[in-house]
């Protein structure tokens, strides 16, 4: 290690990530001929070629692909060591914050947290991934700094702080010709109803057991929608049956004509955690923000920190 010149982390990082070393080197503003040559003494240290060039094409060798996470792994703890500050004020600083987080969180959750930073932190800003587009390790790996999902996705050795509950509910439109009086439905008219579910939807994270499983899975589903944000548009004026969360429906049909159903079948509550990494422990910025996530929560959900 003394022999090896610690900032060929970054050039092997780029490198194991890039599709050419000629975009490893434009992301380490280094020229073509810098990063041939700190190709060469990495392949030097490790005794390995890491990437062969053949055709046009970078293909990484076994030991290249081993290094890939651990040297992700090393990379975040370097920038956070040298990005680390004991002082953070909000009305000043400038940092943007990327969070991961699901749909109907983003809606719920984070609006208001914008909202809110306008005036306590203006200056900064946060940028959102969708849960969805990788494991959430991976979402990490492209810079997310804050994870927020179901308790049952979370990633091990992770810092974690439990955020919120939530459970299934159904929603349709107030007008609906059979349902749109009462605040139930029976399992005979959830059973005939045609029913409008979002993309994403996991069956098995809103039933309590296995004969909800069933009913659920047995649904007539007349549409299938990309976002549950289009849910409230698609029930209203027809008599579509939509499942979801309770927080959200309940937050629909506060500001439109929606009415929220007790399900016929036991439903699972859910509980929602927020998921960092361990060398942010002690960052004041992330401590921060999570603050306002959690005072958002006891705010618009009633709940106190499970």
């Amino acid at each position: 290690m003394h022999r090896l010149n610690l900032n060929l982390l970054y050039p092997l990082h780029a490198i194991l990530h890039a599709p050419t070393l000629t975009e490893a080197g434009r992301r380490v503003r280094l020229s073509q001929s810098a990063m041939s040559h700190a190709l060469r003494r990495l392949r030097e240290h490790f005794r390995d070629d890491l990437v062969i060039h053949s055709a046009g094409d970078q293909h990484l060798t076994p030991l290249g692909m081993a290094l890939r996470a651990e040297v992700r792994r090393v990379m975040r703890e370097v920038e956070g060591t040298f990005n680390y500050a004991l002082d953070f004020d909000p009305l000043t600083s400038e940092q943007t914050v990327t969070v991961a987080a699901p749909e109907f969180l983003e809606q719920m959750l984070l609006g208001p947290v914008l909202r809110d930073l306008s005036t306590d932190a203006p200056g900064m800003s946060v940028r959102i991934l969708p849960l969805t587009a990788g494991r959430p390790q991976d979402l990490l790996d492209r810079g997310a700094d804050l994870l927020l999902l179901p308790q049952e996705s979370a990633v091990d050795r992770l810092e974690t702080l439990p955020i919120l509950t939530d459970r299934a509910s159904s929603m349709v439109w107030i007008g609906h010709s059979v349902l749109g009086a009462g605040y139930e439905i029976s399992e005979e008219q959830y059973r005939a109803a045609r029913h409008v579910v979002a993309q994403g939807e996991v069956t098995s994270r809103l039933a309590a057991d296995e004969r909800a499983e069933r009913i659920l899975k047995a649904r007539r589903i007349g549409m299938c929608t990309t976002s549950q944000t289009t849910l409230p548009a698609l029930l209203i004026g027809s008599d579509l049956v939509a499942t979801g969360s309770v927080w959200l429906f309940q937050h629909y049909a506060s500001i439109m004509p929606l009415r929220v159903l007790t399900l016929p079948f036991a439903t699972k509550e859910t509980m929602f955690v927020a998921q960092w990494a361990s060398h942010r422990q002690r960052d004041p910025m992330l401590a921060w923000f999570i603050e306002r996530i959690e005072a958002c929560v006891e705010r618009t959900q009633g709940l106190q920190r499970p």
